[in-house]
C-alpha cells in the first residue's frame, strides 16, 4: 500500500541517512529536504543550530524565509531549484538569514531526488557555513581592490570574449573614457585600427581562447578623442569563483620610448647633413606600386673634391646641405632623394613615363643640380653626371641602383656632367663583373692564386731584386692578366686584401730565395695599390711577416705609383721614416706620370725611382723622353737615391740608358716573370747582360 502510495514528504531520519545520500560525515553542516514546491520536509540539529531554528518551527513552511528579501524578489530561491531539477545536482554561494536577522556566508549543494519511474520528488541539501572564509577572503579583495584602484599603472579584467569586467581609474585616465564607458565595452574600443596585432588580438577573444599563457606585447591603443598612445602589455591569466576564465591586463605607457625609439630608427636611415634619406633608407624609396615604370638617377656631383680642398670640408658640407634643401622643395610630387655617399645622390622616379620619359626625367634631374650655391663668399656653380636605370629595360629593382651607379662611372671622364643610360651591354658587363668578383673573393680566401717574380738585373748581370706580380689562373677562364681581374678587385673593393695576400705570400716565398751569384741577398719589391705605405694595419703586418717568415727588414721593398704620394697625411710620412729606420725600401713606381711636385718627393722616405716604360721606350730615339730621363736620374742620384729603368726590351734602350747613369733594368731583354722555383736558378746563376762593348 505504501509503495502504491508514496508518501510526498520526505524524511531522513538521522544523519546517517543523509551520510549516506552525501558519502561525507556531516554533522557539521545543514542537511535538510524539500519538497519540489521548496517546503522544508526534514531538518537536522545542523541546520537548527547554523540558522537558529528549530526543525518544528521550519518544517512545512518554505525554505525562501532563509533568503533576504532582495534575493526573494529576484526569484533565487525557485531559480536555484528548477536549475538543480534540470542538471541534477548545483552548487552556489551567496547571504543567508538566521533567525535572529544576522546573516551568514551559505554555501550550498543541491540534489534532486527522483522516484524509480523518474518522478521528481524533493531535494536534498547540504549547507555550509563560509562565513569567515568569505570574510578573510572579502578583506584580501578588498585590499586587492584597494591595490587596483591606487596603482597609477593601468589594469583592466577582461572575460574570455574580451569585455571589460572592470577597470581601475589609471586605465580610464589613459583613455580618456569615464569608467561607465569602460564597463563592458569591448577590447576592440580600445586597439587601434592601424595595430599591426589588431586582427589576431580580436580573432583570440572572438573564439573564447585569448593567450592562456603569461605574455608581453606591444599595442597601440586609441584614446577618447583618437589620439594614438603606445603601450606595453603584460597580460596573465586567472579563473573567477564561478570557474570561468578571466585575462588580467596591465598597460604601461611606452608613448614617449616609442616616438624616441622612432626618432633614433629615423636618423639611423637619413643623412644629418642634407635632411634626407641615407643610404640605408635608399629600399623603402623602391618600394612603388608599379616597379615597372620605375626608374633611378645616380648622380655625382662634379669638381666636389677642389670645393673640399679650397674651401674646406665645412664648404663642402654647406654645398650637400644646400643641395639637400632644393631637392626637397623642387622635387616633382611622388619623387625621392637620398644622399647615397660622399657627394653622391640617388634620385627615385616611381613612374618615368608619367614624367615624359627616361630621357625628359632625366633632363629634370640635370637641371636640378645645376644650380649656383653661394658659399664663404664665392659663388660656387654646381652640376652632376648622371647615370640611370629603368626597371622598363628588364633590370630588377634590386639592381637600379648599382646599375645606375656603373653607368656614371662607366661614362666618367671626358663626359662628366653628362647623362649615361644604363644600356644592355654594359648591364651584361656589370653582371659578368659580378660574378668575376665573387670568384676572385673565393680565390683569396682559398690561396688560389700565385705570384710570378720579374728579375731587376744590376749592370754586372746580378739579380739584386724581383718585383712581385700576382696571377690568377681561373679554373674555366685560364690565365687572367692583372688587366682583367685587378679592375675587378678594385671595384669590388678587395684591393686591399689583394695588396695583403701578394705581401705575406712574397715575403714568405723570397725568404727561401738564395743569395745571388755574386753572394749578395736579394730584396723583393711588392707594388702597393690600396694600402698606404705606412699606415699602421700594413706596419703590424710586416712586423708579423718578419717574425714568421724570418727575411731581413732590409731585403723589403716597397712600391708606391706616384700618384698615391699626392694625399699622404703626416701620420703616414712618421711610420714610413720608421720603416725606413728598421732597413725597409721605398721605390716611386711609374715615375713621372704622376703630378706630384719635386717638395712633396723629397718628403718621403724613397731611395728607389723605378723610370716609367712610357719614357724608356724611346729613350734611344726621342731627345725629349732622353732628356726627361737623364734629368729624373740626375735628380735621383743628387738626392742618394738610384734609378731603375722598367721595360727595357732593347739593346738600345739598355745602352742609352746605361750611358746616361741608370745602373739597374727590368723587362723582357734579360727575362720574362716566372715562379719562386725558376727564379731561384737565375738567382744562383746571374744574367748575361747583352752589352756591346
Amino acid at each position: 500500500m505504501a509503495a502504491d502510495n508514496p508518501d510526498p514528504r520526505i524524511h531522513l531520519r538521522s544523519d546517517a541517512d543523509v551520510v549516506g545520500l552525501f558519502g561525507a560525515s556531516l554533522r557539521q553542516y545543514a542537511v535538510y529536504t524539500l519538497l519540489p514546491d521548496g517546503t522544508v520536509s526534514s531538518w537536522n540539529p545542523g541546520a537548527e543550530r547554523m540558522t537558529g531554528v528549530a526543525a518544528a518551527d521550519v518544517i512545512g513552511r518554505n525554505i525562501s524565509m532563509f533568503y533576504t528579501p532582495q534575493q526573494i524578489a529576484e526569484g533565487v530561491p525557485e531559480h536555484l531549484l528548477q536549475r538543480t531539477a534540470e542538471l541534477g545536482t548545483s552548487s552556489e554561494e551567496g547571504w543567508r538569514l538566521r533567525q535572529d536577522g544576522t546573516i551568514f556566508w551559505a554555501h550550498v549543494s543541491t540534489t534532486a531526488l527522483h522516484s524509480e519511474t523518474g518522478e521528481l520528488r524533493g531535494f536534498a541539501r547540504i549547507t555550509r557555513d563560509e562565513t569567515e572564509t568569505h570574510n578573510r577572503l572579502e578583506r584580501s579583495l578588498r585590499q586587492f581592490r584597494d591595490l587596483f584602484a591606487l596603482t597609477p599603472v593601468a589594469i583592466g579584467l577582461f572575460n574570455r570574449y574580451g569585455y571589460v569586467l572592470d577597470s581601475n581609474e589609471a586605465l580610464c585616465s589613459l583613455l580618456g573614457y569615464q569608467p561607465d564607458d569602460v564597463h563592458g565595452a569591448h577590447v576592440s574600443k580600445f586597439v587601434h585600427s592601424d595595430e599591426p596585432q589588431r586582427a589576431s588580438v580580436l580573432a583570440g577573444y572572438a573564439t573564447g581562447e585569448p593567450p592562456d599563457v603569461p605574455s608581453t606585447q606591444e599595442w597601440s591603443l586609441v584614446t577618447v578623442d583618437g589620439a594614438r598612445v603606445y603601450c606595453s602589455v603584460h597580460m596573465a591569466r586567472s579563473t573567477a569563483a564561478t570557474g570561468h576564465p578571466f585575462w588580467l591586463i596591465a598597460f604601461e605607457n611606452v608613448t614617449e620610448r616609442h616616438h624616441h625609439a622612432e626618432e633614433l630608427r629615423n636618423w639611423a636611415i637619413h643623412d644629418e647633413v642634407t635632411g634626407l634619406p641615407n643610404r640605408a633608407g635608399v629600399p623603402p624609396l623602391l618600394a612603388v606600386p608599379d616597379p615597372e615604370r620605375l626608374a633611378v638617377f645616380y648622380c655625382d656631383v662634379n669638381k666636389f673634391r677642389r670645393i673640399n680642398e679650397s674651401l674646406g670640408h665645412g664648404a663642402g658640407d654647406e654645398l650637400l646641405g644646400a643641395l639637400g634643401r632644393r631637392l626637397r622643395a623642387t622635387l616633382p610630387d611622388g619623387w625621392s632623394a637620398a644622399r647615397f655617399a660622399g657627394d653622391e645622390f640617388v634620385i627615385v622616379c616611381p613612374d618615368a613615363e608619367a614624367a615624359g620619359g627616361i630621357e625628359r626625367a632625366a633632363t629634370l634631374v640635370d637641371q636640378l643640380f645645376r644650380t649656383t650655391v653661394p658659399l664663404r663668399g664665392e659663388y660656387v656653380d654646381v652640376s652632376a653626371s648622371i647615370g640611370v636605370a629603368s626597371c622598363s629595360d628588364g633590370i630588377a629593382v634590386d639592381d637600379l641602383v648599382r646599375l645606375a651607379s656603373a653607368a656614371d662611372l662607366h661614362y666618367k671622364g671626358p663626359k662628366a656632367g653628362s647623362i649615361a643610360l644604363a644600356s644592355a651591354e654594359l648591364i651584361e658587363s656589370v653582371g659578368l663583373q659580378l660574378h668575376l668578383e665573387g670568384e676572385l673573393r673565393d680565390a683569396l680566401a682559398n690561396d688560389a692564386l700565385h705570384l710570378e717574380y720579374q728579375p731587376i738585373v744590376g749592370a754586372d748581370g746580378d739579380v739584386v731584386s724581383c718585383e712581385a706580380l700576382v696571377r690568377w689562373w681561373h679554373p674555366e677562364r685560364g690565365l687572367l692578366s692583372p688587366g682583367v681581374f685587378l679592375p675587378v678587385a678594385e671595384q669590388g673593393g678587395l684591393m686591399r686584401e689583394l695588396d695583403r695576400w701578394v705581401l705575406r705570400r712574397a715575403l714568405t716565398e723570397a725568404a727561401q730565395w738564395p743569395v745571388s751569384h755574386n753572394g749578395f741577398p736579394v730584396s723583393v719589391s711588392v707594388n702597393l695599390s690600396e694600402l698606404l705605405p705606412g699606415e699602421s694595419e700594413l706596419v703590424d703586418d710586416l712586423t708579423a711577416l718578419v717574425r714568421d717568415t724570418g727575411i731581413t727588414w732590409e731585403r723589403i721593398v716597397l712600391e708606391i705609383v706616384e700618384t698615391a704620394l699626392i694625399d699622404l697625411p703626416e701620420s703616414v710620412l712618421k711610420r714610413m721614416r720608421e720603416l725606413a729606420g728598421r732597413g725597409v725600401r721605398f721605390a716611386v713606381d711609374d715615375f713621372g706620370t704622376g703630378y706630384s711636385s719635386l717638395g712633396r718627393l723629397k718628403e718621403i722616405p724613397a731611395e728607389i725611382i723605378k723610370v716609367d716604360r712610357r719614357f724608356v721606350a724611346d729613350v734611344a730615339t726621342d731627345k725629349w723622353d732622353h732628356a726627361l730621363v737623364k734629368a729624373i736620374v740626375d735628380i735621383t742620384h743628387a738626392a742618394g737615391g738610384r734609378c731603375i729603368g722598367e721595360g727595357v726590351e732593347t739593346l738600345e734602350q739598355l745602352e742609352t740608358l746605361s750611358a746616361i747613369g741608370v745602373t739597374a733594368y727590368q723587362g723582357w731583354l734579360f727575362a720574362h716573370a716566372m715562379p719562386s722555383a725558376e727564379l731561384c736558378t737565375l738567382i744562383r746563376n746571374g744574367v748575361s747582360v747583352p752589352m756591346r762593348g
